[in-house]
């Protein structure tokens, strides 16, 4: 009687083991993408990475405050100077959207095949700035007061191999026949931001930084906004990553981004739209 008992306990318990991964597997909860998350109610909530230029960084936050607010999608940004991010999606880093400071860095992810051509489209405009700190103790009134810079003054610029910002200065520089004269003066920096920190405690008599960044920092004065002529334009390129574990939702951000609303605090913090 209590061998057949103990068989029929045995029976029971294999039954319901059998159901409960029956319901596991029909409800998903364990079949999540790496980039679900639960909520606090335990629903799914959808995560997308953006590796963007480190000038985007204002304009973005509250862009994706908004997109958050209208989709349930959180926006992981990962920000940087753009050969760096592009030198980090190159090693494997969880990449759905890349945003560009150049074209430079967006065509070296194109050429690798990380990244189709036909996808690729220029999100936004911006314009390089001479800075200084609001007390301007060097006196610079213009770009080529930097070539009388005294010997302990520095000139702040993005490295020019990672930072966008840092090539367009140098080529601004060089074509304006001021390179020569200022580069014993430079100390590089890894991204804008750090660029315009440089110049607002007074590490640096003056720097060049994109016109978003200046907008709205009273902690520096902009002297000079440089002829495009003397550099390649500035532009933004965006574009969804080749195989991107969330393409569909990158892309539905990425068209997002190019809304009327969310054009108007790009503007709000400097950056112009594409023509």
């Amino acid at each position: 009687m209590k061998k057949k008992l103990l068989s029929l306990l045995l029976s029971a318990a294999c039954v319901l083991a059998f159901a409960a991964c029956s319901s596991t597997n029909n409800n998903g909860s364990n079949t999540n993408t790496p980039t679900d998350k639960q909520d606090s109610k335990g629903g799914k909530t959808m995560e997308i990475n953006v590796s963007a230029a480190a000038s985007l960084k204002d304009a973005l936050e509250k862009i994706n405050e908004n997109y958050k607010q209208a989709t349930g999608t959180t926006v992981v940004l990962n920000l940087g100077g753009s050969g760096a991010l592009v030198k980090q999606i190159k090693e494997g880093a969880p990449t759905d959207l890349f945003i560009s400071a150049s074209n430079k860095a967006m065509n070296e992810l194109v050429e690798g095949g990380t990244v189709e051509k036909e996808s690729v489209s220029v999100l936004l405009k911006n314009s390089l700035v001479l800075v200084v700190p609001k007390d301007n103790p060097a006196k610079i009134e213009k770009a080529e007061d930097l070539a009388n810079l005294d010997e302990k003054s520095k000139l702040a610029i993005g490295e020019v191999e990672t930072v966008p910002a840092g090539q367009y200065a140098k080529e601004s520089l060089t074509n304006l026949k001021l390179w020569d004269k200022v580069e014993s003066h430079v100390v590089y920096a890894k991204d804008v931001r750090q660029v315009r920190s440089y110049v607002e405690g007074g590490e640096a008599a003056a720097g060049f930084i994109y016109a978003s960044d200046a907008a709205g920092d009273d902690k520096v004065k902009v002297v000079q906004t440089m002829d495009e002529s003397t550099h390649k334009k500035i532009v933004y390129p965006s574009a969804v990553i080749k195989g991107a574990p969330n393409a569909d939702a990158a892309k539905e951000y990425e068209a997002f981004l190019k809304t009327d609303a969310s054009m108007k605090i790009f503007e709000e913090f400097g950056f112009k739209m594409a023509e």
